[in-house]
């Protein structure tokens, strides 16, 4: 008999089905679903996987940061942050790009600052957002997985 969740390997590396359990909680899922949230845990431990891997074979070493009065990172928590900082570079956004965007709308008419601001805030989450699926796209592209099918966000 085939199991409902089968093993998965990064790697050669197990993630142990308990670990997947554990991280289910963290991803809603519709009522009566719950395999949603099984799939969902089981990619974002595989993405956590490569990414201490990939921090580790940069042999980076990165100090836990105080994340709020008496909460601090774990040290795999810090290694990722460091090899995320190290490894993050989204394309800037240009002025020309923020000026584009408010003129599809407003053909005529000065910009308010407040609106550039909250456009080039929009540009700057998107372009942060495309790094980091770029680079998980990558670690994914150069990794042997088994068990989960790892399909980008869409």
């Amino acid at each position: 008999m085939k199991p409902l969740f089968p093993d998965i390997f990064v790697n050669g590396e197990k993630i142990p089905s308990a670990a997947v359990a554990a991280e289910a909680q963290n991803h809603p899922a519709p009522q009566g679903k719950p395999g949603m949230a099984w799939r969902a845990a089981a990619q974002a431990l595989v993405v956590r996987q490569l990414l201490l891997a990939a921090a580790r074979a940069a042999d980076l070493k990165a100090d836990p940061a105080m994340l709020s009065p008496g909460r601090i990172e774990t040290g795999d928590e810090a290694l990722i942050r460091g090899y995320l900082e190290a490894n993050l570079a989204p394309a800037p956004v240009r002025d020309n790009e923020v000026l584009t965007i408010y003129r599809s709308k407003n053909p005529e008419g000065e910009m308010p600052s407040n609106i550039a601001n909250n456009i080039k805030q929009k540009l700057e989450q998107r372009a942060w957002k495309n790094a980091a699926s770029d680079l998980v796209a990558d670690l994914v592209a150069d990794a042997q997985i088994f068990g989960i099918e790892m399909k980008p966000a869409g």
